[in-house]
Parts: C-alpha cells; sequence; structure tokens
C-alpha cells in the first residue's frame, strides 16, 4: 500500500513538473514572438549625432545600439530639421531610399522620412512653430538622410548645415542604404532636441 502511494505521489509530481515546464516554454516563446529585432533611430539635432538601435522602437533599454553617426542637420532657427513633436507625432518614418549618384548636393545616396513636403514655399511642415511662426526651407523635395557629395566640409562647423535634411558622411549613408530593408517593417526615426 506505501509502495502504491509513494508511486501515486511520484508520477504526480512529475507531471507537475513537465506542466510546469511544458507553460514554461508556451510563456517564453509568446515573450519571443512579440520581442521586435527592428532597426530605429534617434537623432540628437543639437549634439549632431545620430544613434541607430535594434530592437524595440523607442525603448531604449530594450534594444542594442548599433552605431552611432557623426551628422550635420538644418540650420537652426532658420531651415531646421523638422522635430515631429511640433506636428503632433511621435517619430518619423523611413519611407523609400534611392541613389542620388549624380546629385551634388545628396549623392551617392538618400534615404527619405515622411516629414510633409509641399511643392510650393516653404518647402516644408507649415505651420510650424519654431522659427518665429514659419521655417524657411529653401529647397524643393523630400527631407531625409544624405550624404556630402565627397565634400567632407559640409560636415564641419565652417558649413551652417542643410536646408532641413541630415547630412552623413558618404560612408556612412552608404552604409545605412545597404543595411535598411523597408519591406521588413517600419523604421522609426525619433529626434530630440539636445
Amino acid at each position: 500500500m506505501k509502495k502504491v502511494f509513494s508511486l501515486t505521489l511520484l508520477a504526480i509530481l512529475l507531471g507537475s513538473i513537465v506542466l510546469l515546464i511544458v507553460n514554461w516554454q508556451e510563456v517564453f516563446m509568446k515573450e519571443q514572438a512579440t520581442v521586435k529585432n527592428d532597426y530605429w533611430f534617434v537623432l540628437h539635432r543639437q549634439s549632431q549625432t545620430e544613434q541607430l538601435f535594434q530592437g524595440i522602437p523607442g525603448n531604449q533599454e530594450k534594444s542594442q545600439l548599433i552605431k552611432t553617426f557623426v551628422v550635420k542637420t538644418g540650420i537652426h532657427g532658420e531651415r531646421p530639421t523638422p522635430l515631429p513633436q511640433l506636428l503632433g507625432r511621435e517619430y518619423w518614418v523611413i519611407t523609400k531610399k534611392q541613389p542620388e549618384l549624380s546629385n551634388p548636393e545628396t549623392a551617392p545616396y538618400f534615404i527619405t522620412l515622411n516629414v510633409p513636403a509641399p511643392s510650393e514655399p516653404p518647402y516644408g511642415p507649415s505651420p510650424y512653430e519654431e522659427c518665429n511662426g514659419q521655417c524657411n526651407w529653401v529647397r524643393q523635395g523630400d527631407f531625409g538622410l544624405h550624404g556630402v557629395a565627397g565634400i567632407p566640409e559640409r560636415l564641419t562647423d565652417a558649413d551652417p548645415g542643410s536646408s532641413g535634411c541630415i547630412r552623413h558622411t558618404d560612408k556612412d549613408i552608404t552604409y545605412l542604404y545597404n543595411l535598411l530593408e523597408l519591406d521588413k517593417g517600419e523604421i522609426r526615426y525619433y529626434i530630440e532636441d539636445n
């Protein structure tokens, strides 16, 4: 009788352990399925740095910093890189990428952000309350990330900046152009004014 009781108790104990392991595996698999492994960016406008992360967009604690880039943003107070927060958004989204091999301003590549870019002046978000009511973006076209067409001086303090875009070294924009796969999901571009 004691032997049957012991075997029954052992069977119940082993069954419980097996159920706990199966349950734990299910929970773990669900968590793994919800973990994102997306690329996303944070631009620090004032310090002229851009960070590329991989993980959960907007959550630095649950993401890995892949690379930090030294960049040149738009001219502060005149033609700045637009802040999404001033238009009621949390971030911009990268919408396309294209070669710009012959463009003397943006070569070798251009990566487009979904910043409003009308075909009439001021060629950017309007109204946009940062430059005493409205900024004066002087170039028609999209806002985005691009190269410096072989002129590294465009990234120095001697150059005032772009007309709202984010300049990268040609090497860095080539790296990003080859890395980012827009058909794999949304790539968010956060901007902080620090």
